[in-house]
């Protein structure tokens, strides 16, 4: 398209050009389901600069911001300097979510976090090239995106060009970057979920909040679905009626349907139960993604459910809490 249109002026650059949409693998046998399936989603974007130098600019801007869209996930990620490979240039990196069904081989220090390809290695060092630590092992890595530096290696043979400030064509200087958007997802749940229970990164789960309301017929029901009908109106405001599930299904067991809820990873799961029915004292059963099981009084309840959107809210807008940061500073900051 850019050597379509060449030559541009200086004026106009940098350009940032992205697309997002399905793609395409030709192969016989799929792996790893939606990880590596036939068809995938991916984010493209190609950078467009006048030198080497301010296009080292726009690889480090573009870079910077994967680096906050992985923190906001909140699963735990290592980038780490790769083989350019068949698209070339001269600078690539790649993200990884570690994971024992990753098709990429790394060699991760446990002491500092520091991870790199086994592909750029030149044999198995025996320290740790960041800390100077012996304790290395081998990791299997899923790629979750990929960053190149290309040059001018696809502009000057297609002539893909620009007017300098003297007025004559000059080769686009390219970058490359990728996201694998619906491996990302696929990546996230298998690293974060248990074999009995998915569980999501906060800001990509379905919803925020399932409530379980009172068995039909069971003596509790007067009692409890007043508490119920109190907790889809307050919840709702407080996250957002989009982010409340309401299981209604009456004619099914608590328990059945808990472990339904439990299946599919709903961060929070609240249970108008039998508790729920005590007139001294009515307690919720609040069950949290990572298995944890927690009584709680209504406004107890509604005050996790607050600090749960919150904290939704800070990861959108970027601000992360420090023990995130600096559990991602280990992972971003070391690199081979």
């Amino acid at each position: 398209m850019l050597a379509t249109n060449s030559p541009i002026s200086y004026r106009q650059l940098p350009l940032r050009l992205y697309q997002i949409g399905p793609k395409f693998r030709d192969e016989l046998k799929t792996r790893f389901g939606l990880m590596r399936a036939k068809e995938f989603l991916m984010k493209d974007m190609y950078s467009f600069d006048v030198s080497e130098e301010t296009a080292r600019e726009s690889y480090s801007i573009v870079s910077a911001a994967y680096n906050r869209l992985f923190q906001q996930l909140e699963v735990p990620f290592v980038k780490v300097n790769a083989a350019t490979g068949m698209m070339g240039g001269s600078l690539s990196h790649e993200y990884h979510y570690i994971s024992p069904v990753g098709e990429d081989t790394l060699l991760q220090c446990r002491s500092c976090g520091f991870a790199g390809n086994s592909e750029v290695l030149e044999g198995k060092p025996a320290s740790c090239p960041s800390c100077n630590s012996s304790n290395l092992q081998e990791v299997r890595g899923v790629e979750v995106a990929h960053t190149f530096l290309l040059g001018d290696k696809y502009s000057k043979p297609l002539g893909a060009t620009f007017l300098n400030t003297s007025g004559k064509p000059q080769p686009l200087v390219m970058g490359c970057f990728g996201i694998g958007v619906t491996r990302v997802i696929a990546a996230a749940l298998e690293v974060l979920s248990s074999e009995q229970e998915l569980r999501w990164p906060r800001l990509l789960a379905p919803y925020d909040v399932c409530l379980i309301g009172p068995k039909q017929g069971s003596k509790e029901q007067p009692a409890a679905e007043v508490i119920e009908n109190e907790l889809l109106l307050k919840v709702g405001e407080c996250c957002g009626h989009q982010e409340l599930l309401h299981d209604d299904r009456k004619d099914l067991t608590i328990g059945k349907r808990l472990l339904e809820a439990k299946r599919l990873g709903h961060p929070l799961t609240i249970v108008v139960g039998a508790k729920s029915a005590d007139l001294d004292s009515p307690k919720l059963e609040v069950h949290l993604s990572k298995g944890e099981k927690l009584e709680l009084d209504v406004n107890e309840a509604l005050k996790l459910v607050a600090e749960h959107s919150q904290h939704k809210k800070r990861l959108l807008m970027g601000s992360f809490p420090r023990e995130t940061a600096e559990s991602k500073s280990q992972s971003v900051g070391h690199q081979l």
